[in-house]
């Protein structure tokens, strides 16, 4: 090993990210505020841990700064540099391209000030940059040219005005911009002190800044030495090792002693394709899994998900199977000796896994689903309102890698009431029924199982697992252990309310889009107003404590908000607090409103103009359908809570296929948390019936 300087190690050579590494993945947690007086509070990260390092070197000392791995590659992207070498580097990827990053931002930082950094003009360019003759590009360092990073590199962080193509961005490439924005900022920051100097930046970066350099022997596996190197600090994901993998076992195909000069061409040849299509294959993957930059997906529930569907090998029995499957068992150096694993199986699987990443994308994102495919997009929007449950998900991609894929929106729809019974209604584990579904999951993919088949199926499992009587038990226990919040904190709440509202939408022929509810807005906000204020629902002493005020002086407003609900005044604090978390008092609407809204009494929440013209076009009249109706109203009683929750729980039931008709009154009073008002009914009931005969008589 050498320790040598970063001018070192970039004089006379091309560095060269190989297909097998990683995206550059180094980070902080949070960008830089310029405006602020503190621009680094709380910035943390690898980006910040290598600057500050930087800025810590005495003069005339050096800071070691990590290993370098290199491998020297015999075929040279550029034959006209002579005097060049060219490396992969199999180890220490992530901190040489922040420091090419860095070193890009400050040679930029100079052109613009006409400072020259080295001898000559263009010096640094050509040391660390690019070298350019006649019109021609020779990139210094880079990624291999597959690679979309490699273009999005030159253009966005070297800053070169290179003709448009049709790649597109990912997490790695937003992580790049990222990093040129944070030294960008830091740059600035180091050149607000008049005793700190470009050319002092760029000395320390290129002399005092010292790796560790490996040039491994030719006698090494460059592929084994990659994986083992990088199961120390961050490892690699199994995605990533499984691409180094398959690059690896390609290399070791061979056609025997015996085999004639064509046979061991050919199989050269296809070795070559192989090889590409990996590459090619892992572009689509990565793209695919970082389209969404601000939630990418997890290369390791991917890789999972997909060795469901293709090998049917799942088993609770054994931790982290799949990796042990994929690695040990199938994808093993000695299958490839044994003849047991072929180039054909490794063909088939990558097309398999390349497909696959594109609708799993889709299946996490439906806003990418093209329009063709609307049908199926919105049975998978339904799935995402319910819950994208892990279980599912195999099954679900195994359908949606299928070109009969509508005839199996039936199934998706099944699957969306699975979860909702099981999950939400009879409050089941989350990887009930697991097993049986990863099973299906596999015989779809394999186009083994038919629609119809696999709907039956769907709703075979629903049977085994569901039972109402376990939501009527749930229900019990929300409004009596724990913080007793009823419905207000029970799972399925959002989901039950939205499909509530679209139902008024449909009986009231409505497609107004102003009384339309947002699923991702009303969810994220957590939307769901209390029509009967919780704050009603205190003692005195509770609203004191809550206001931390005296229970003097909390006395007038608290007897304000009960004047306000005086309907609810013959209950108890507990009884009124299940009116408020009642299903009948729970109001899917818009977060606008809700912050507004609070404690008004409810004439005011109806419509906020009442409180003034700067409230107009606010309140229930002007949100949500369920708002609009409840609006109708002209006072807000608790009976008015109680037969708005039975008509809730009516549709409840007619969408799960429950009847209505046949659960006795007493038990739809117990579920909505109103025992008590039955037992009013009850006691109430004679005197009703008296009053009636004396108005007959």
């Amino acid at each position: 090993m050498d320790l040598k300087s970063i001018h070192e190690i970039f004089t006379n050579r091309i560095l060269r990210i190989p297909s097998y590494q990683r995206g550059y993945s180094w980070a902080n947690n949070k960008s830089v505020d310029l405006t602020s007086n503190d621009p680094l509070k709380n910035v943390k990260g690898q980006l910040k841990d290598l600057w500050d390092d930087l800025l810590n070197i005495p003069e005339g000392k050096w800071h070691y700064t990590g290993l370098l791995t290199l491998v020297e590659v015999k075929k040279k992207d550029y034959q006209w540099l002579p005097n060049f070498k060219q490396y992969a580097i199999v180890d220490g990827q992530q901190r040489i391209t922040s420091i090419l990053i860095l070193l890009s931002v400050i040679i930029d930082k100079a052109n613009k000030q006409n400072i020259t950094l080295g001898i000559r003009e263009g010096d640094v360019e050509i040391q660390y940059l690019y070298i350019k003759r006649n019109g021609v590009y020779a990139y210094i360092f880079g990624y291999d040219r597959d690679n979309p990073s490699d273009k999005f590199f030159r253009k966005h962080i070297l800053n070169l005005n290179e003709v448009e193509d049709d790649s597109e961005e990912s997490t790695y490439t937003e992580n790049l911009l990222k990093a040129k924005a944070f030294f960008e900022a830091m740059v600035e920051l180091y050149l607000a002190d008049n005793e700190n100097s470009l050319e002092g930046l760029f000395n320390k970066v290129t002399s005092q800044l010292k790796l560790n350099e490996y040039v491994l022997p030719e006698e090494l596996d460059e592929y084994v030495v990659f994986e083992t190197m990088n199961n120390r600090g961050k490892p690699l994901s199994q995605l990533e090792k499984l691409k180094n993998r398959l690059l690896y076992l390609n290399d070791k195909f061979e056609v025997g002693l015996q085999a004639t000069p064509d046979q061991i061409a050919l199989n050269e040849a296809r070795k070559k394709q192989l090889g590409e299509s990996i590459n090619k294959a892992w572009i689509t993957i990565y793209k695919s899994l970082g389209q969404n930059k601000h939630r990418p997906l997890d290369d390791e529930d991917f890789i999972k998900n997909h060795w469901i569907v293709y090998f049917d090998r799942y088993s609770r029995d054994e931790a982290n199977v799949y990796a042990n499957f994929l690695f040990d068992e199938y994808f093993n150096l000695q299958s490839v000796y044994d003849k047991e694993l072929s180039i054909e199986d490794i063909e088939n699987y990558i097309k398999s896994l390349q497909k696959c990443s594109i609708w799993w994308n889709k299946l996490h994102n439906p806003q990418y689903f093209k329009i063709e495919n609307q049908l199926v997009k919105d049975a998978v929007t339904g799935i995402h309102q319910v819950g994208l449950k892990a279980s599912f998900k195999p099954i679900l991609l195994a359908i949606l890698t299928r070109p009969d894929r509508n005839d199996f929106i039936e199934t998706i729809q099944s699957l969306e009431k699975y979860s909702f019974k099981l999950f939400d209604l009879s409050n089941k584990r989350g990887n009930t029924g697991d097993s049986k579904i990863y099973g299906l999951a596999h015989q779809v993919y394999a186009n083994n199982q038919k629609p119809d088949e696999t709907n039956e199926e769907i709703l075979e499992y629903t049977s085994w697992y569901y039972r109402f009587n376990l939501f009527v038990n749930q229900s019990y226990e929300m409004f009596e252990l724990g913080k007793k919040q009823g419905f207000y904190k029970w799972s399925g709440r959002h989901y039950l309310l939205f499909l509530y509202d679209q139902y008024l939408r449909t009986q009231n022929f409505t497609t107004t889009q102003s009384s339309e509810i947002m699923w991702q807005e009303f969810k994220k906000n957590d939307s769901i107003e209390h029509v009967f204020p919780q704050s009603a629902t205190l003692s005195l002493e509770e609203y004191a404590a809550n206001k931390d005020k005296s229970i003097e002086d909390a006395r007038a407003p608290y007897e304000r908000i009960q004047n306000n609900w005086s309907s609810f005044k013959e209950y108890d604090s507990m009884q009124r607090r299940n009116l408020a978390n009642s299903l009948g008092n729970l109001l899917a609407i818009s977060q606008s409103d809700n912050s507004s809204l609070s404690n008004d009494p409810f004439n005011f929440k109806v419509d906020q103009s009442k409180k003034g013209p700067g409230y107009r076009n606010r309140g229930y009249a002007y949100d949500s359908m369920s708002a609009r109706v409840v609006a109708n109203e002209k006072e807000w009683t608790p009976e008015h809570i109680l037969n708005r929750g039975l008509d809730i729980l009516k549709f409840l039931c007619d969408y799960i296929g429950e009847s209505f008709d046949e659960i006795d009154e007493l038990t739809k009073y117990k579920v909505l948390g109103l025992e008590f008002m039955y037992d009013h009914k009850i006691e109430d009931a004679p005197k009703i019936e008296e009053e009636l005969n004396q108005e007959i008589s």
